[in-house]
This record gives structure tokens, sequence and C-alpha cells, in this order.
């Protein structure tokens, strides 16, 4: 039974390795994620403060490929606002997968710490 246990260790120590690397390679693409959300929510928050600075009499056109089509102020900022709030939500729903990708990966850490001791202690008391 001893044996089996001292051979089992090292395919669960690979096996929790391996889940904490997936958390934060996870973790590191939910943040970027979140890094390009905020970027757009303030990119909208600096296009609509630009536009509130013009005044509604503005003629304003949108990007459409390579054309720009004239559309009304209204429209504009509302496409605008839309966007941030878009991008402000999206923002929202990363965070909690940022927490729930940190919490994973800590735990996945513990239990790796744990094993890492649990093998130490084995050999040590082989000796």
């Amino acid at each position: 039974m001893s044996g089996n246990a001292d051979e089992s260790l090292p395919i669960i120590l690979n096996e929790m390795q391996s889940r904490m690397v997936a958390s934060q390679r996870q973790l590191s693409i939910v943040r970027a994620q979140m890094r390009n959300c905020e970027r757009e929510a303030k990119l909208q928050d600096l296009t609509m403060e630009q536009l509130h600075g013009l005044g509604s009499e503005t003629r304003v056109y949108r990007a459409v490929g390579k054309m720009f089509i004239r559309e009304s102020f209204d429209d504009i900022l509302s496409i605008a606002q839309s966007k941030r709030d878009q991008a402000q939500e999206e923002s929202k729903m990363l965070s909690k997968k940022c927490t729930f990708y940190e919490k994973e990966s800590g735990e996945a850490q513990t239990h790796l710490k744990d094993l890492v001791n649990t093998i130490a202690s084995h050999t040590g008391a082989s000796s």
C-alpha cells in the first residue's frame, strides 16, 4: 500500500502543478481582457466628452470601413454611450471571472505546497 501511495504522489503533484499553471494562464488572459474593456470604456468617455464640447449643431461622422457616414449628433452620442456601458458591463463580468481564477490559482498553489511537504516528509522519514 505504501508503495502505491509513493507512486501516486508524483502523478498528483503533476496534476496540481498543471491545474495551477492553467489557472494562472486563464487569470492573465482575463486580466488582459479587463484592461481592454477599461480602455474601451475610457475611450468612449473621452469621445462623449469631446462631443459635448462641440455642441449639438456640429456635423458629425461615423467611420464605416474606409468611408465616413454623416450621422445625427444624438445618434453618435448614444452609440458612444452604449459602447461605454457595454464595456463597463463586460468589465464587471470579467472581474468576477478574475476573482474565481485568483481563488482557484491560490487553492492549487496551497495544495501543491502541501503535496510537496508531504513528499518531503515521506522522503525524510524513509532516510
